[in-house]
Order: structure tokens, then sequence, then C-alpha cells
């Protein structure tokens, strides 16, 4: 039985919040997808990586949300079936991870535009990154294989135990909250440092890199932002894993927390569409390009004027009106 209200309050961020996570996050990638396919992005390796992020964002939501939606009213099938056990927090790590580093490229893409040397600049190019992309996605699949194989359910919960318990939160800290937040403040000062050099000589950056560096730094915001809560929860639990005796309160609290800060993680799957609308005018405006043609072509389309010759005629006999065709 719960000892204070925050169990309720997390069932309901799950209920209310989760569920605009995934609507918002849905419906916000795809539009990223369409946007990123079309003729003025796809040329360029950023729109690469942010393709693939928000595709990947797609699979991670509903990988990683829709599950938590569905125990609300129902068994948690993570506590029945040790393979689902296995297989859910391991997409989850997978996919999270290369949703950070798929970031941490784009950034070092935008070091590379700004560079003047020939084969550094070799290094910006679309082909360059779908093969990054690919390297990144089994890079990933491979550093998180430990979970599916040290997973385990015990007095039904599926989760880690013994010694594995503090490893792996230090391996959390490490490659989420450390690794990715350093390299892409590297990349982003290098290339602010490097833009600060081409305008002394007077070099100029095409507008729409300008604002495609607008849209990383934006996503760098987000990812740091989220990953500071999310670090120093594992910090804590990490240091405070050999107490044994804490109270049902104290249990329930930190459960709590640990919610919040996961509850932040996702917005690195929900946030990028909003994020780009926001940074980026060139993005606004093909969105909205998009919309007017989308709503030209299948909404006003229908809206159709009726034939003279298919029109009802009316007549009144007797004061009744009388329906007719030709």
């Amino acid at each position: 039985m719960a000892v204070t209200n925050l169990p309720f309050i997390q069932q309901q961020m799950i209920r209310y919040g989760m569920t605009v996570y995934l609507a918002l996050g849905l419906v916000g990638n795809i539009c990223n997808c369409i946007i990123f396919t079309r003729q003025p992005y796809r040329r360029t390796a950023s729109s690469i990586y942010f393709l693939a992020l928000s595709f990947f964002a797609i699979i991670y939501l509903i990988w990683a949300v829709a599950p938590l939606i569905y125990t609300l009213n129902h068994t948690d099938p993570q506590t029945q079936s040790l393979v689902f056990c296995k297989m859910r927090l391991y997409g989850n790590n997978a996919l999270g991870l290369f949703l950070r580093y798929i970031i941490v490229f784009a950034c070092a893409d935008r070091f590379f535009v700004t560079r003047t040397n020939v084969r550094i600049r070799s290094l910006n190019s679309v082909s360059m990154a779908i093969k990054l992309v690919f390297i990144t996605c089994g890079v990933c699949l491979v550093i998180a294989i430990h979970l599916p194989i040290l997973m385990d359910i015990r007095s039904g919960v599926c989760g880690m135990f013994g010694v594995y318990n503090l490893i792996y939160p230090i391996y959390q800290i490490t490659l989420v909250g450390i690794l990715p937040p350093i390299l892409m403040c590297i990349f982003s000062i290098l290339t602010i440092r490097s833009l600060h050099q081409r305008h002394g000589t007077q070099i100029r950056v095409r507008r729409r890199d300008r604002y495609l560096m607008r849209m990383v730094i934006a996503e760098v915001v987000v990812n740091i932002s989220t990953s500071i809560p999310y670090s120093t929860n594992l910090v804590y639990g990490a240091t405070t894993y050999d107490i044994v005796n804490k109270s049902p309160a104290r249990l329930e609290i930190e459960s709590f927390i640990s919610f919040v800060t996961q509850f932040l993680i996702y917005l690195i799957s929900v946030a990028p569409f909003y994020v780009f609308m926001i940074t980026s005018k060139p993005f606004r405006n093909e969105f909205i390009n998009i919309v007017v043609k989308c709503w030209g072509k299948y909404i006003l389309r229908r809206v159709r004027i009726v034939p003279l010759n298919q029109q009802n005629n009316t007549a009144t006999i007797n004061g009744r009106m009388i329906h007719g065709r030709h």
C-alpha cells in the first residue's frame, strides 16, 4: 500500500503526460521525415542525420512509451515474459544511445562544414552521413547487448540484480550522461570558433547552413538539459546502492524521482520537430508550404460543384416541397 501520493501522481503522468508525448512525438517526427526527404534538404549531410533521428525516434516512442500506457489497464508484460523483459530494455537502451550519438555526428558535421581544409570538408557528404548512420546503429546494438544477457525477473520485478545493479548506472552515466554531452559541446564550440575565424576572413556561410547550425545547437541544449537530471539520479542511485533499510516513503520518493528523470529523457524523441520549428525559418516555411499544398490537393479538391443538370429540382404542390432530379 502506498504511503504517499507519488505513485498516483506517477500513474496520472503516464496516463496523460505519456499519451501527449506519444501523440506529439509521432506527429512531429513524421513531419520531420517528410520535410527532410524533400529536395531542399536531402542534399545535406545534416538532413540525413535529422532524418535518421526522426525515424528512430518514432520507433523509440512506440517501443518505450506505448508499453507504459498499456500497463495502466493491463498486467505489465515485463513481469510475465522474460524475453519481453530483456528485449524491451535492450531496445530502449540501444535506441536511446543512437538518438544521442546521431546528434553528436550532426554537431561534427556542422564543424566540418565550417572548415576550409578540403580533406576535412570531404567528411561533410551525404554518402558519409549514410554510412555513419548504419555504423552507429550497429555499434549501439552491440554496446547494449549486455542487457538481454544480464537482465532477469525476480519476485515479479524485471530489472538488474546483484553487482549488475551497480555496474549498469556506471555504464549509463558514462555513455549517456557524460560522453555525448561532452562531444556535443566540443564540436559546437569548435564550430562557433571556426565561424568566427571565417567571418574574420570574409568567408560567408550559406544561409541554410546557418539555420542547420541553429537546429543542431537547439538539439544539443535539449539533450544536455535532459541528461543532467538523469545522470544525477544515476549517481545518487549508485552511491546509495548499499543502503538496505530505506523506509517505504523514501523508496516511493526515489522511485518517483527516477520516473521524472526518465520522463524528461523521452523529450529527446518528442522535441526535434518543435525545436526545429522554433529555431529555423526555412524549416517553418517548408512545413507551411507542405500544409498548404496538402490542403489544396486533398481537402479543397473534395469540395466539388455539383453540375446544374444533377441538382435537385424543387417544386411546390399544395404547399409541400417536392424534390426531383433531371
